[in-house]
């Protein structure tokens, strides 16, 4: 991964920052990033990070450190989130679909092809079921996607299992029952 890319990550909840003052051994700190989009950095205080590239982030941190250490400020996330979304399911190509900002619950069904007999009215999301026709998500890297097939297309699937058992026991009462 090139510089110019890690430079380009957006900061979001729950990431783990690693803030390094070059040329300082003494300033080096791990930092989550809470709920409320802060993230606590020693001789600095809180700040509001998410949203912010690593760069725009180390830049800003240079400028409060600057009475302290007057030297380059390297930020970069220790948890790097995967940077796709996951579907499984009833889709045409499941696994990993790469995420692209603003990408919302239609667009990766889209991509990773989902199936006429797909269940919209019940796709889980997270652990959470959405219903698609009312509603449609934005995404963010990292989340999970699962796809049911529709109720009717398990029972045209279950149908001629069902004949089959019906069947055999209709010739098993023919042959061995009815007198």
């Amino acid at each position: 991964m090139t510089a110019l890319l890690v430079g380009a990550l957006v900061v979001e909840r729950g990431d783990i920052l690693v803030v390094t003052v070059f040329g300082s051994e003494e300033y080096r700190v791990e930092t989550p990033v809470l709920g409320d989009c802060t993230a606590y950095f020693p001789l600095v205080g809180s700040l509001k990070v998410c949203g912010k590239t690593l760069q725009e982030l180390g830049d800003t941190l240079r400028n409060h450190l600057r009475p302290y250490y007057d030297l380059p400020v390297l930020v970069s996330l220790k948890n790097l989130q995967p940077l796709g979304v996951m579907v499984l399911g009833n889709v045409q190509k499941p696994g990993m679909v790469p995420y692209v900002k603003g990408m919302t619950l239609a667009d990766a069904l889209t991509l990773a092809g989902a199936l006429p007999t797909a269940d919209v009215s019940r796709i889980t999301l997270n652990g959470n079921q959405v219903d698609l026709r009312d509603q449609n998500p934005a995404l963010r890297p990292g989340d999970r996607i699962l796809v049911p097939k529709s109720f009717w297309a398990s029972a045209r699937e279950f149908l001629p299992l069902a004949m089959s058992a019906l069947s055999l026991g209709i010739l098993v009462y023919n042959t061995f029952l009815k007198r």
